[in-house]
């Protein structure tokens, strides 16, 4: 643990997993800070977040913690990494959509796999890296009430078991979650988008015999209940013996999400009857869409959840906040390592928010359509007529709902069309889809990936600053200069074949100049004669136009 300093480079106030996340990106990149967390270090949070998707898995592995996340996911492998539908647990079985949220084998597309696995094994998994970490100062049971800021860096008030206390930063972000005092009060932002899209509510429960009653299909990830009750509820096991995660989306307007009781008996309905159950924290949440105009003020930011609010169905919510960290890591060691130029926090905004709406967009189509709109009378029917209703249910979900699952152009085709730091090069490419996810060079896009043949990924081979892969004929001795001239850090990844041959493929460029988050900022089969223009637009220096 790093000593306390009352100044430090960069300030964050929330140590859930989109500051942690940060905290580390940062200190692996040499840059110290502080993370402020107003819960003690027992208390947990009831959390929505299970699903920890492939784009944030390449990122974990990034920061040394892809397997640390597998190893200490809870879920019991008696629960199959599947999506199922039923009409209610002791009844039928509607469709099932096996391993949507894990795969056994990995991706040529991506250096991992998703990992579902409950949010008390996220937080652990970056816990266990912060501390890890002698640059980061986490301080539990602190609070920042207030912060000003000038040209020269953020003076940040916390409330402290010993009394208030004030530190000197050069930059603060705010990631403290949907409802940041420091969002609304300090910075007085209003949200942007389709707020109010559902009530919704989340409970945790203690239910050890819940797990004999699963009759209508094996164990999965989640389970959808898709009965005439048409209540829009699932279950999500958390351990896979005896902890669940109970969610409804939109809430039946006669129940009352901070009702236990009421909640209690509609759990009993979709279950097909009553059992032992513990409430052990939970109640109501409004669904929103929304984001902030902008994620940049000064030399306050914000991140995850204080910037954007996203509909639970797709099980975005965390994982945008992890892009978050991602992309603002680099850009903050950027500015204070000296070779960042103005653009790069105006950046963030505009690359974090346009890939945010895309994300939002996406998912508020999930919400428009579940059990409400999807059940026909008789699915609970037994008999032929049953079957055939069910099989017609099933269809209905396979072709409306398959994106909710099915979603990696929403995880790994999102792009940075719009940045200042992107050096594009005139050329047309397609409309990001969000099911379907299509490799693409162009700058802006995440850099496809391409398994090497000594079984390494091409991600592993990226260094913390820029990377020049070079693929063809492609003199690249004058921007290694230019470079080293403005401390701007810069690597050579050339490669052999049959890995040569390969990437060619994959890339229509003899040479890409790839980000550590792993985003195109250049490519062309020949550099720019303008070197330095190159490297102004790459590092925020200047626009290009």
């Amino acid at each position: 643990m790093a000593s306390r300093s009352n100044e430090v480079p960069v300030a964050i106030s929330g140590a859930g997993p989109v500051g942690m996340a940060l905290a580390i990106d940062l200190a692996l990149r040499g840059i110290p800070s502080v993370l402020f967390e107003k819960r003690s270090e027992e208390e947990r949070i009831v959390a929505r977040a299970n699903m920890t998707n492939v784009r944030s898995m390449e990122h974990f592995r990034r920061w040394g913690i892809a397997d640390a996340l597998r190893d200490n996911d809870p879920v019991s492998p008696m629960v199959y990494r599947d999506v199922a539908f039923v009409t209610r647990l002791t009844g039928h079985e509607v469709l099932r959509f096996p391993r949507a949220y894990e795969w056994s084998e990995r991706l040529p597309i991506a250096s991992e796999v998703a990992e579902w696995a409950p949010n008390e094994a996220i937080e652990k998994t970056l816990r266990d890296r912060v501390k890890s970490l002698p640059l980061i100062d986490l301080r539990f049971e602190n609070e920042v009430k207030r912060f000003e800021q000038n040209d020269h860096g953020v003076t940040v008030t916390v409330a402290t078991p010993d009394g208030e206390q004030t530190l000197l930063a050069q930059y603060m972000v705010v990631s403290e979650g949907s409802r940041s005092r420091l969002r609304r009060d300090g910075l007085n932002v209003r949200m942007e988008g389709h707020p109010n899209l559902a009530r919704s509510f989340l409970w945790h429960i203690k239910a050890p015999a819940l797990a004999e009653l699963w009759k209508a299909t094996p164990m999965a990830s989640m389970l959808l209940f898709y009965n005439e009750d048409r209540a829009g509820d699932s279950l999500v096991p958390q351990s896979g013996t005896d902890h669940w995660a109970y969610f409804c989306s939109p809430v039946p307007e006669d129940v009352d999400g901070d009702d236990w009781e009421a909640c209690r008996a509609m759990l009993f309905r979709a279950i097909g009857e009553e059992f032992e159950v513990e409430p052990l924290a939970g109640g109501t949440f409004i669904t929103h869409s929304i984001q902030a105009p902008r994620f940049d003020f000064g030399r306050v930011l914000l991140a995850g959840d204080s910037a954007h609010m996203v509909s639970p169905m797709g099980g975005f919510g965390m994982n945008i906040g992890i892009g978050d960290a991602a992309d603002l890591g680099w850009k903050l060691a950027a500015l204070i390592d000296g070779w960042g130029g103005p653009l790069m926090l105006p950046s963030y905004s505009i690359e974090r928010g346009e890939a945010a709406r895309f994300i939002l967009a996406g998912c508020e189509s999930n919400q428009a359509v579940g059990s409400r709109e999807l059940v026909r009378d008789g699915i609970e029917d037994d008999g032929p007529v049953g079957e055939a209703i069910r099989a017609q249910v099933a269809e209905d979900i396979a072709i409306q709902k398959a994106r909710q699952f099915k979603r990696m152009g929403g995880q790994l085709g999102y792009r940075y069309s719009s940045s200042p730091i992107i050096y594009r090069d005139g050329t047309d490419q397609p409309a990001p889809s969000f099911e379907d996810y299509v490799p693409s060079s162009y700058p802006g896009n995440r850099a496809p990936h391409h398994w090497l043949a000594d079984g390494s990924s091409l991600y592993d081979h990226l260094g913390n600053g820029f990377t020049l892969l070079v693929l063809g004929d492609v003199e690249h001795g004058a921007l290694t200069d230019a470079a080293a001239e403005r401390n701007v850090p810069l690597q050579i990844l050339t490669v052999e074949d049959p890995d040569l041959t390969d990437l060619c493929e994959l890339y229509s460029a003899g040479a890409t100049l790839i980000r550590s988050d792993h985003h195109v900022a250049w490519r062309g089969d020949a550099l720019p004669d303008d070197l330095d223009h190159l490297l102004d637009v790459v590092t925020g220096s200047v626009s290009f136009i």
